[in-house]
């Protein structure tokens, strides 16, 4: 296993400095080599031990300043006050022993005098030997020398060295653009305006509402995995599958002697990230035995470590499945190029959670089924390092010509998927003043290169005024609170969307859809609406109306009625009502009906006419809002024998 000879490399390295110490510090008298054997191979048992629970408990990264040596600092500390105090538990303990007693009489023995209180009584030359003294009588005779020497080196490389190696790295202009210059921004003309969003995959479902649905999907599988498994809210990942969005989590542990019982998870819960109203699904029969936290070398951070991946920083832990739905873990293999900081991706690990196997790639060589290589938080300290230094000095008191990232409250860039199989990391970029709540750009970082652009799209409402502005529109009657805002391209303007919730002791649930002009921030602006169709349509009349589109999208967001023959039509259960999807002849749609909508869709052919209405919003998929099968002999009554009086008789 690896970190046994790293365990063994570095005792001797530690053990080996203190022996060197003990010789130096000699002044002439040699240390007898036995006292110092023996005190030094029970010095290396004891690191040897330590430096394995420091590996596989902290599993630090073998990589940056000092060969990547810095995770010995803790073990040369450690042992240097053992030698300073003898070299062993027991004697750091009878030797601490007998300075309380000394002091307790008010004796206190050094260097051969006594003292009472302050003041010297007498100098002896000998005294029986004391407890303390055969302490030291099993260490050579300079080891506490060696051993204080050794404190002394850690503190000094820890706050000197260290505080050097840091200066001498980020600090000053030429660091400062070096480190801007860590991530290559391509600077678009102010002309350019931000890619078009595919609104047909636009994210309605937040992380909160995710979490909510995926747990209720667990607890009504009927296999009451509930009781032994969970999904956490931070575990679920925003990813593309088969060109749809889902939110993806593995079933974890709910506590430790769930994992002892166990050992391995059924699966995985996959939610609709595009509609609410799909209900999820539980992907089971997988023994995923590798997950992150789990047990022992369970842990999947460990299992990676303990693989011999020790040389890098083990990043952003995140569970993705192909479009086979086979579950992989991507890890994202980082080392500092600044000294301890300005870590970049070096290799890209995939591994199989069920076997354990680990396939290495370089990062232009990751299948590309993998959505996120760039950690999001990698992402925001490379915008704070290219908004502050890419055009200004190092030294600006004044924050002239200086941008930030506007992240959320936990310093993450927004992942957006403006085309559905290409996502990017967005990020806002405002001025260096805390009080500006606009625009300066934005920027779309690529999830899988060192690569963003830069959109000098300035006056876009940023911060936390955009969430002010969604919960204080009046249609907001109910007080919902609002989460999963986003900024996307949608008919040409700078648009946020975001999704209304009401909380809950389990997550979100989904309420309805808000919308507004990024350009126009007011409550009497947004959108709310129960569904995208109907926020789509009310956005693109208010662009309309307000002559905000200046003619760009010839949406209107009205109703449009259209006639045809059908050519093709079949039907699916979707969120438990069945839609029917047809395409009609000489119509670029595809269009949508549920059941509930019209009694004539079961009865539909192709070849039928059909009429339908619905609302115009530029997707290529649209959901009628009424329907009719004009083919059905449903208009009038078919002619029948009238029926007629029975003759009476007459009486007499």
């Amino acid at each position: 296993m690896v970190i046994v000879w790293l365990a063994v490399l570095g005792a001797t390295i530690v053990v080996g400095l203190l022996v060197a110490l003990v010789y130096l510090t000699a002044r002439g008298k040699t240390p007898e080599p036995a006292v110092v054997a023996r005190w030094a191979a029970k010095l290396w048992l004891i690191n040897v031990v330590l430096q394995l629970l420091i590996l596989y408990f902290a599993q630090p990264a073998l990589t940056g300043p000092y060969w990547g040596g810095q995770w010995l600092f803790l073990p040369l500390l450690l042992t240097g006050i053992l030698a300073f105090f003898g070299g062993s538990a027991r004697q750091v303990r009878d030797a601490l022993d007998s300075f309380s007693e000394q002091v307790n009489s008010g004796r206190l023995r050094m260097n051969g005098a006594t003292f009472r209180g302050a003041r010297r009584v007498h100098v002896v030359d000998q005294q029986p030997p004391t407890s303390a003294s055969r302490v030291l009588g099993a260490a050579p005779r300079t080891g506490s020398v060696a051993g204080a020497l050794a404190v002394a080196i850690v503190v000094v490389l820890a706050l000197l060295g260290n505080g050097l190696i840091t200066i001498s790295t980020t600090w000053f202009d030429g660091n400062a653009k070096a480190l801007a210059a860590i991530p290559h921004i391509i600077e678009e003309p102010a002309s350019m305006p931000l890619p078009k969003t595919d609104v047909d995959h636009i994210v309605l479902v937040s992380h909160g509402v995710a979490a909510y649905l995926g747990q209720q999907v667990l607890a009504a599988s009927g296999q009451n995995l509930g009781s032994q498994y969970h999904t956490d809210l931070q575990d679920y990942t925003l990813q593309s599958v088969n060109h749809h969005l889902y939110w993806i989590a593995p079933l974890v542990y709910n506590n430790v002697w769930a994992n002892l019982g166990n050992w391995q998870s059924p699966g995985f819960v996959a939610v609709d990230a595009e509609d609410p109203n799909v209900t999820p699904v539980l992907h089971t029969g997988l023994h995923m035995r590798y997950l992150p936290d789990a047990l022992f070398n369970q842990d999947l951070l460990r299992h990676v470590y303990l693989s011999g991946y020790t040389n890098a920083n083990l990043a952003d832990p995140t569970l993705e499945v192909n479009d086979q739905w086979k579950p992989y873990f991507t890890i994202s293999l980082m080392t500092p190029s600044r000294g301890f900081t300005g870590d970049v991706v070096q290799r890209v690990l995939l591994v199989d959670p069920q076997s354990g196997a680990i396939q290495s790639f370089a990062p232009d060589k990751v299948p590309g089924w993998v959505d996120r290589i760039i950690p999001a938080d990698t992402v925001t300290q490379y915008l704070q390092w290219w908004g502050q230094y890419a055009h200004a000095p190092w030294f600006n008191p004044s924050g002239a010509n200086q941008q930030a990232p506007a992240v959320d409250s936990q310093d993450q860039p927004q992942l957006v998927y403006n085309n559905v199989d290409n996502p990017v990391w967005l990020v806002p970029m405002t001025s260096s003043a805390s009080s500006d709540n606009s625009s300066t750009g934005v920027v779309l970082f690529d999830t899988r290169d060192n690569t963003g652009y830069f959109y000098p799209l300035t006056g876009l409402g940023v911060t936390a005024n955009v969430r002010t502005t969604f919960e204080s529109n009046p249609k907001n009657i109910r007080g919902y609170q609002v989460s999963n805002v986003q900024l996307y391209s949608i008919y040409g303007e700078p648009t946020w969307v975001c999704t209304f919730y009401q909380p809950n002791d389990y997550g979100e649930i989904f309420q309805s859809v808000g919308m507004v002009d990024a350009r126009h921030l007011s409550g009497a602006n947004v959108i709310m609406a129960a569904s995208k169709q109907e926020a789509l349509a009310g956005y693109a009349q208010w662009l309309s109306d307000n002559n905000v589109q200046t003619g760009k999208i010839p949406v209107t967001g009205k109703p449009v009625t259209v006639q045809g023959k059908v050519l093709r039509i079949s039907s699916a259960v979707e969120a438990g009502t069945t839609v029917y999807t047809m395409l009609l002849d000489g119509q670029n749609h595809i269009f949508k009906a549920g059941l509930p909508l019209s009694p004539d869709l079961p009865l539909v052919q192709p070849g039928d006419i059909v009429q339908g209405t619905y609302l115009d919003t530029g997707q290529q998929v649209v959901t009628f809002t009424s329907f009719s099968d004009l083919s059905l002999p449903l208009g009038t009554a078919t002619p029948g024998a009238t029926p007629t009086t029975p003759a009476t008789t007459p009486t007499s």
